[in-house]
């Protein structure tokens, strides 16, 4: 039992060290000590943290206080969007558990799924495949976010990565203008011609 408690309190450590750091490196980077700050991410990172592979890919990306790397930060923004899932895929036994995990994990998801879209869109550090960008796209959209549902209308409505369909275009753009997201010079997206989606995509 002493071990147990000693295993818990060392998890729980670790835990508040990798928080730290993030916040630390959060607290660098709006001070503009970039370099401070991509330490700070790059400590977390090496430790498997997902926030801190994100934070730490985006660094890369970006070369914010380092080196830009787009082929690094692509790997490690492809593992947060991986640490996620996984995250979301351990067996709970029941379904409140599934839910609390996918509400806990599900702002860390979402962002490293739509950065990984971004990747492809941009051939950043990966082959520029607009097929897949659109799908990381989709499945962010999915999980509810705004900046990832006017990305797959916008696919739809110039048929970037998939076929050109104004009606699922207007059924995107309409779900980021509900969240407060919409943009300007858009109102022929609540047109009744609209208002119907032969499919459930």
């Amino acid at each position: 039992m002493a071990n147990r408690v000693g295993c818990d309190q060392s998890a729980k450590k670790d835990n508040i060290d990798i928080d730290h750091h993030v916040q630390k490196g959060i607290e660098y980077h709006e001070l503009g000590e970039l370099e401070r700050a991509t330490h700070q991410f790059r400590i977390v990172a090496k430790e498997g943290s997902p926030i801190g592979m994100f934070l730490y890919g985006i660094s890369l990306r970006h070369g914010w206080g380092c080196r830009s790397n787009s082929t690094l930060a692509f790997q490690y923004l492809q593992k947060a969007a991986e640490h996620a899932v996984n995250g979301l895929q351990k067996s709970c036994e029941k379904k409140h558990e599934v839910d609390a995990l996918l509400a806990s994990r599900k702002g860390e998801l979402v962002i490293a799924i739509y950065e990984l879209a971004v990747s492809f869109q941009q051939g950043w550090g990966i082959t520029r495949s607009l097929e897949t960008a659109f799908y990381y796209f989709k499945v962010a959209a999915q999980l509810g976010d705004a900046d990832a549902q006017n990305e797959v209308a916008h696919c739809y409505y110039n048929g970037f990565g998939t076929k050109k369909d104004l009606h699922r275009a207007a059924k995107y753009y309409r779900m980021a203008a509900a969240q407060g997201r919409g943009l300007m010079g858009n109102s022929w997206i609540f047109k009744s011609k609209y208002d119907s989606d032969s499919s459930s995509n």
